[in-house]
């Protein structure tokens, strides 16, 4: 996982090259304008999805986990918390979705990260997270995910 400003996502590219090209969205400015949905980008292996929710659930109940893409998440509007299991122990609640690339599983709360607008997180294939959770208020979110194939 890394957890940074985004400010700081151009020191993490030489790790993780596809970042550049999300940075270069992000600076493009064309998310504001975009409708809520599924885009791919002239990477091969990146492609990100805009939505929107209201943030409910107060606590975790189970984690997505995926196997081939990191996820790249980025709060463009609101507030939330999203709880991170730990890798060991998890129990798959759900079969694996190879078209969407994830299951679901139950497992031990490791760690909590309160998203902001200036803050992204990357979750890499075997990360147990959960996000859309409550951070002390309610919060209606708009937020664009990046999927990097690994």
């Amino acid at each position: 996982m890394i957890l940074d400003q985004i400010s700081q996502m151009k020191t993490y590219v030489p790790t993780l090259p596809a970042l550049q090209h999300v940075i270069d969205i992000l600076e493009s400015g064309k998310l504001e304008t975009l409708e809520l949905g599924s885009y791919t980008t002239e990477h091969k292996n990146l492609r990100y999805n805009l939505f929107t929710y209201k943030t409910e659930k107060t606590k975790a109940s189970e984690y997505e986990v995926h196997r081939k893409e990191a996820d790249v998440q980025i709060l463009l509007k609101g507030h939330e918390r999203m709880d991170i299991a730990r890798r060991d122990g998890i129990t798959a609640t759900t079969a694996y979705d190879d078209e969407k690339d994830f299951f679901m599983a139950k497992g031990e709360e490791l760690l909590s990260y309160h998203a902001r607008q200036d803050s992204f997180v990357v979750f890499f294939p075997g990360e147990p997270h959960a996000p859309n959770l409550v951070d002390e208020t309610s919060s209606q979110v708009v937020k664009v995910v990046f999927k990097i194939l690994m």
